[in-house]
């Protein structure tokens, strides 16, 4: 039994370590995770969540300031594992300084790879073997009634989707939900899948709100589960983690003009638009938790490191870096494009 002290709040709320608690009932690893700090001497693993690393967390650029006071004990043994879900675009305090051993990203080049998805593509023999158990071919189409859907609760946009959806409706439907529309259906943030009316759209907007390496978002993978086509705004180098032909790409066209029309004639085909669901012949679910797959890591007895620069991993990284003008510049561009400015 390995034990994990998880060190900060997830996005300011306690209580994660009930969730990995609950995950390792299906895992094939054994490890315990709690946040009683007073076993820390013994512990096998601290895990630090990145969003939690620094006090005023809601302010403005550079008034970011760690303040988190770290463990007092450290084993020569002990793994200090660095955990975020969202790219590290906002950090402003220098991770050098904590001798951080492991990172549990959603780079792909992390210890721990830490993605939005479970999905994995099978190898020859289990591919073959799905065939064997597959039902019946499912007509994703039929139990679709409108066209496209947005859902878009953080108006910080570094990506500016606003700016394509509004083009985008010029030649299609696009209903727009969540807190920059003003049209709140459902609590995305906490509940994404209790949307119920997004699972009538043959379409959904899955744009990111920053264009970042290796990183796609919920919005991507929970088109999925609704059996719709995800339409993406993704740069090339992302482009490589997602099922071949499971998505429509706003950069594969010349106009947004070009890509409606595209939309529609897969929209009124049942036989194009299904064919974009053959990916699921080659994937299957992953019912392991990030959890899970860390506590195997760590029973996997890997070779003691210390990153040294971790500062310039991060900013490697060609997310846009938040700063005191380029947040003001993006609310005053989001302010006139909503008078109709630009």
């Amino acid at each position: 039994m390995k034990t994990v002290i998880v060190w900060t709040s997830y996005f300011g709320e306690w209580g994660w370590e009930t969730w990995a608690e609950d995950s390792m009932k299906r895992c094939p690893a054994k490890c315990t995770f709690t946040r009683d700090k007073t076993i820390v001497g013994d512990a096998d693993a601290v895990l630090f969540n990145a969003n939690d690393m620094w006090k005023y967390r809601t302010l403005i650029g550079t008034l970011y300031e760690f303040n988190i006071p770290m463990p007092e004990v450290r084993t020569p043994s002990q793994v200090w594992i660095l955990l975020s879900i969202e790219p590290m675009n906002t950090m402003r305090v220098s991770m050098n300084q904590f001798g951080f051993n492991w990172t549990c990203l959603h780079r792909r080049e992390s210890t721990v790879y830490y993605p939005f998805t479970n999905w994995f593509k099978m190898s020859s023999d289990e591919i073959k073997h799905k065939e064997t158990n597959v039902a019946s071919p499912e007509n994703y189409l039929k139990s679709k009634s409108k066209f496209a859907a947005a859902m878009i609760s953080n108006c910080d946009d570094d990506a500016r989707r606003y700016k394509i959806i509004r083009e985008l409706k010029r030649y299609v439907e696009v209903d727009e939900f969540g807190d920059c529309s003003g049209n709140v259906i459902c609590n995305y943030r906490k509940s994404p899948n209790e949307c119920k009316q997004l699972y009538d759209y043959k379409f959904y907007l899955a744009f990111d709100n920053s264009f970042c390496r290796d990183y796609v978002s919920e919005k991507f993978w929970l088109t999925f589960d609704r059996g719709q086509i995800p339409v993406v705004a993704a740069p090339k180098y992302n482009l490589e983690m997602l099922p071949p032909n499971s998505y429509i790409n706003v950069f594969d066209f010349s106009s947004i003009e070009a890509l409606a029309e595209r939309m529609v004639e897969v929209g009124a085909n049942e036989t194009l638009y299904n064919s974009f669901f053959d990916w699921k012949k080659m994937y299957s679910r992953d019912e392991r938790s990030v959890y899970c797959k860390l506590c195997q890591e760590l029973h996997a007895n890997k070779t003691a490191q210390s990153y040294i620069n971790m500062d310039g991993w991060i900013n490697e990284d060609i997310c846009t870096k938040q700063t005191l003008w380029s947040s003001l510049s993006a609310l005053l561009e989001r302010w006139l494009f909503d008078i109709g400015l630009v």
